[in-house]
């Protein structure tokens, strides 16, 4: 008797248990669904105040509050975050973009510029990036001091956003990134790259325009050799003087000054 009273008492205590396990996940359910409905109003109860723009440096903020098409004060859950980005991908200075809502009042805006490294003229004159891609002439936040590349023919067949796939571009933005890596002062010494139509490639200097006859091949030494011989021989004389330099030559530059005391040869 006493045995079937404990077991009586343990299946009471079980189903109590049971009980109130159940009776605490109706509670925890409930609890859950309150808990989305509350949060659900919340979120329709935002508004956007704030635009918030990462990545900008060529364009500016405003250009991008532009492209994004985003008025204050609309419902932050009813933005459409892919149109957003779908608009601001069409400014082809716009490589890729990141868009995100910043709860609880902003849309968060991540974007990686195309860097222009030269001026091209394609009927107008337009900007190119390493990528060989066509951009737009911009008044920019930042200042854009780029070299022009000149002497190619049949540019104007190219639009906006699209790829030059022209190898004499290619070439010119070779030279430049090697001027680059060396030397992003020797980058900025060359103000125009003329590829001469397929001849022989003139640089241009940036400070008295002395034309440089680079030649063709063997790129990244000739401009070492440019830059040791400009440091050296002409600075300390008169950069006006020079009519030429030509680097075509291995091993040495020829230099056609405008008095016939500065003509020289200068083994390096």
């Amino acid at each position: 008797m006493m045995n079937q009273d404990v077991i009586n008492i343990n299946r009471d205590k079980k189903k109590n248990r049971n009980r109130w396990d159940f009776l605490l996940m109706i509670f925890l359910l409930a609890a859950f669904i309150a808990i989305c409905v509350v949060s659900e109003k919340w979120k329709n109860s935002l508004k956007v105040n704030r635009i918030i723009v990462h990545g900008s440096n060529i364009l500016t903020a405003q250009n991008i509050f532009e492209l994004a098409g985003v008025k204050l004060q609309t419902p932050l859950e009813s933005i459409g975050i892919y149109e957003i980005r779908k608009r601001i991908l069409h400014q082809p200075f716009i490589k890729s973009g990141l868009v995100m809502r910043h709860y609880p009042d902003a849309i968060d805006i991540n974007i990686t510029e195309r860097i222009p490294i030269a001026s091209v003229n394609n009927g107008n004159l337009n900007y190119i990036d390493t990528e060989q891609i066509l951009l737009p002439s911009i008044e920019s936040s930042s200042k854009l001091d780029l070299p022009i590349i000149s002497g190619v023919d049949s540019l104007h067949y190219y639009n906006i956003g699209e790829k030059i796939n022209n190898t004499e571009i290619a070439t010119a933005i070779n030279i430049l990134q090697a001027a680059i890596a060396i030397d992003t002062t020797l980058y900025h010494f060359i103000s125009e790259i003329n590829m001469n139509n397929g001849k022989d490639i003139i640089l241009y200097s940036s400070d008295v325009g002395v034309p440089i006859i680079l030649g063709r091949g063997d790129f990244e030494r000739k401009l070492l050799t440019l830059q040791t011989f400009w440091n050296n021989y002409v600075k300390p004389s008169n950069a006006k003087l020079l009519q030429y330099i030509d680097l075509r030559y291995n091993e040495q530059v020829v230099a056609k000054w405008r008095t016939e005391e500065l003509q020289s040869k200068a083994i390096l």
